[in-house]
């Protein structure tokens, strides 16, 4: 089992707190995702969890049993970091086997578990190589497969993918997620990258100024934002908002005022009053062109961004708000149009004037 429970952890670097009353549970093989922004305190939770740095307050449970003061090569976790951190003078096989061969490990048993991850990240004709030979890509699976054959109860990921281009990246992030699959072991994975988060994770815990902000799955996190920082972090392009203020509540039904004297109604239990102020958030793919009769929104096309079968459309509203509607590749608006938008009610939120989500 590979059970991980954070209990009230926080940490403090000198007078500086970093984090906050931190608590979570990792399940036994499950893949969960640290995101937030640079300075959210994600890094320094993977190292306090290491045992790289100690904890201010709080406890740390690996197993059911307690962490806080075990050594990190005793806690059963191999850390992967965004520098490769390989020897350079030795070959691929050299630098994979070079912990257990200083564990004294028999080296029948070393090389049965460096060819075993070797064969596992589809380094076997690598392995005779100096790291000089190798890609970027190719470099950061040797250091996986160094973290692999020590058999750790968890895998601890720090940004493994910053120093990749875009290509190499997609291509590795599709090789962590196999990886997961065959080893059917926990990972914990860093980023700073939504996208990652959203396509590798079980679970995304996203950080902000090191407090976790919420939990859940990441389709979860996408449709039931619990505020307006996860709102605005999870999706790319991210949510639009809109300031507002409620302008009746009738049952489930509330109107909302919005920038040029238009109103949303939309279906939603709302602890607000009449003029409570409120945001409305609505993600770009939810917007949609619309007649000037039928338009919620009218805005000006400030920059058009095509990608192919999509075309995302970056806008200002007449009060400066910026705005960005997703549209079909096909669409022919360009700068300086003035567009009319209207939005699909049901996939709309909202969220009260301390930032937090509406139910």
């Amino acid at each position: 089992m590979s059970d991980i429970k954070l209990k009230n952890i926080d940490k403090a670097f000198g007078k500086t707190e970093v984090l906050h009353d931190v608590n979570m549970d990792v399940k036994d093989g499950e893949f969960v995702v640290f995101v937030g922004p640079s300075g959210c305190g994600k890094s320094t939770l993977l190292r306090v969890i290491a045992g790289l740095e100690k904890v201010t307050a709080g406890e740390i449970h690996i197993d059911n049993k307690l962490v806080n003061e075990v050594q990190p090569r005793e806690r059963g976790i191999a850390m992967v970091f965004q520098s490769y951190a390989l020897y350079p003078h030795m070959t691929v096989y050299k630098n994979m086997s070079f912990g257990l061969r200083l564990k004294k490990h028999n080296k029948q048993e070393i090389d049965q578990r460096v060819r075993h991850a070797a064969e596992t990240l589809q380094l076997t004709k690598y392995l005779n190589r100096r790291p000089a030979e190798l890609s970027g890509g190719q470099r950061q699976r040797v250091a996986i497969g160094r973290a692999i054959v020590r058999n750790p109860k968890v895998f601890l990921f720090d940004e493994p993918l910053s120093n990749l281009d875009a290509a190499l990246r997609v291509q590795t992030r599709i090789e962590i997620a196999k990886l997961h699959k065959k080893l059917d072991t926990t990972i914990i994975y860093v980023t700073h990258d939504q996208v990652e988060a959203m396509t590798l994770a079980d679970k995304i815990v996203v950080l902000h100024d090191g407090r976790v902000e919420q939990v859940g799955a990441p389709l979860e996190l996408y449709n039931t934002p619990a505020n307006l920082f996860v709102a605005g972090f999870i999706g790319s392009p991210k949510m639009n908002f809109l300031k507002g203020n409620v302008a009746s509540v009738k049952g489930s039904t509330v109107e909302i005022a919005l920038p040029d004297s238009k109103t949303i109604t939309i279906q939603h239990d709302t602890p607000g009053n009449k003029n409570t102020q409120a945001t409305v958030g609505i993600r770009p793919e939810h917007l949609l062109l619309s007649e000037p009769k039928n338009g919620l929104l009218k805005a000006e096309v400030d920059v058009v961004e095509r990608l192919g079968d999509v075309s995302y459309l970056y806008c200002t509203l007449s009060d400066g708000t910026a705005i960005i509607a997703s549209t079909p590749g096909t669409s022919e608006a360009t700068t300086g149009d003035v567009i009319h938008l209207t939005a699909r009610t049901e996939k709309v939120h909202v969220f009260g004037p301390n930032g937090t989500a509406w139910k």
